[in-house]
């Protein structure tokens, strides 16, 4: 309702103060808006929604770690340089953006300055985040009306009927300065979440281009290395090059129960995809797709005792893992044909959250689980996540938690400190 008020109001459009009927009658209409097709496909009602939804539902604690594990340590990729966006390095932005997400919470969405000044505001800048830190990213957080507006008609154009799930400006910018009326975040969730991997792969595009994307690239493949390494250890191979510079799978796992073939892609499913636009195919199809043809290639490699492969074991099964930098929900439910064909290679499409979770139990048993969930008719279609629900609490990821420790403030464990 924020978004739609700065996007499209002007100061002339009011009758006074709205009351919750207002808001609820708005509510109602902007639902009634965007309506879909008249035949809508199932990917028309599924593929928006979960997208406008089940990021909310995750816990902070994987997504703000992984801003280190991912896009800051400088040992997996080329490093990259943050401090000329925020003005301050990648975790001393995160852990202010969690002091602003705080300091919305506490007033009421308002973001006063002079508030800084407080006495009981003193002892965070010494035990928490310094204040010119905090004063450096409340600037680069804020925005006017029109550059909301701005950054609105800057964003991918989504169909009229969807415009629901279009850009949202406060998910890249989450303070609004509206004058003398004052700085406010008009959802503090938001706050937090404008550091997350989600974003910050946006704001790197942006300021990088291309580069940035290649180097994503390599980090997310060596991320998801280390990921299979915590479990598999030196049964976890790098790709292999073969033929005429022709390259495997990013990552062969072989355990004693079956080889597990891995492919990791960076690329994100577009807003025009995630609205479920005619893009959805072209964009499955350029990652999960690839990849699914890739564990195909290499699993065909190893059964034909190609050269390159002889010395992976081709007595047990082989399966494969797709995992993607960013959820692709609904990836493994097989009845939406614009996500494509399976692989002819029994395999699970995997987020990085998920893998991080996944490779918390031993060798033997992420296997056994992989395994009985791929010869599963039901389980097969569910998200990795959905089938690891019965396991209980298998601890924190050890990359995770060292990651946690660059913010040096908050203790992962207190759930209090992290919502």
């Amino acid at each position: 309702m924020a978004r739609e008020s700065v996007l499209f109001s002007n100061e002339f459009r009011h009758g006074g103060i709205p009351t919750e009927n207002d808001f609820a009658k708005l509510y109602n209409l902007f639902n009634a808006t965007y309506d879909l097709e008249d035949d809508p496909s199932i990917a028309d009602i599924m593929i928006p929604l979960v997208y406008e939804q089940f990021g909310y539902w995750e816990s902070e604690f994987e997504e703000l770690a992984r801003v280190w594990a991912l896009f800051g340590d400088p040992t997996l990729g080329r490093p990259i340089a943050w401090a000329d966006v925020f003005g301050m390095e990648l975790e001393k932005a995160a852990r202010a953006a969690l002091v602003l997400h705080g300091f919305a919470v506490h007033n009421g969405g308002h973001i006063d300055a002079a508030l800084l000044d407080a006495p009981h505001m003193q002892d965070i800048f010494t035990k928490v985040a310094p204040r010119q830190e905090l004063e450096a990213l409340m600037r680069y957080f804020t925005v006017t009306v029109e550059g909301a507006r701005d950054l609105g008609r800057l964003a991918p154009a989504v169909a009229s009927n969807r415009q629901r799930y279009a850009f949202n400006p406060f998910v890249a910018k989450p303070l609004i300065d509206l004058g003398r009326r004052g700085v406010w975040a008009p959802q503090s969730l938001l706050v937090s979440r404008a550091i997350f991997p989600t974003n910050l792969y946006y704001v790197g595009m942006r300021q990088w281009g291309t580069p940035f994307a290649e180097n994503l690239g390599t980090r997310v493949e060596q991320y998801v290395g280390r990921q299979l390494r915590l479990t598999g250890g030196d049964h976890v191979e790098g790709e292999i090059t073969y033929g005429k510079g022709d390259k495997s799978v990013d990552w062969i796992w072989v355990t004693d129960a079956c080889v597990i073939l891995v492919e990791c892609k960076s690329a994100r499913m577009t807003f025009g995809a995630k609205a479920a636009d005619s893009s959805l195919g072209t964009i499955v199809s350029r990652s999960i797709g690839k990849a699914r043809t890739q564990i195909d290639r290499t699993a065909q490699l190893i059964n034909e005792r190609h050269p390159a492969f002889r010395h992976i074991p081709a007595d047990r099964p082989i399966v494969g893992m797709v995992v993607t930098a960013e959820p692709f929900y609904l990836g493994n439910a097989g009845f939406m044909p614009e996500y494509g064909p399976p692989s002819k290679t029994p395999s699970q499409v995997v987020s990085l959250r998920e893998l991080e979770d996944f490779v918390c139990l031993d060798e033997a048993a992420a296997a056994d689980l992989l395994q009985r969930t791929l010869e599963d008719p039901e389980k097969r279609t569910w998200a990795m996540a959905n089938v690891m629900q019965d396991l209980g609490d298998l601890g924190k990821n050890p990359l995770l938690a060292d990651a946690w420790k660059r913010f040096d403030f908050l203790d992962p464990t207190d759930t209090d400190a992290i919502a």
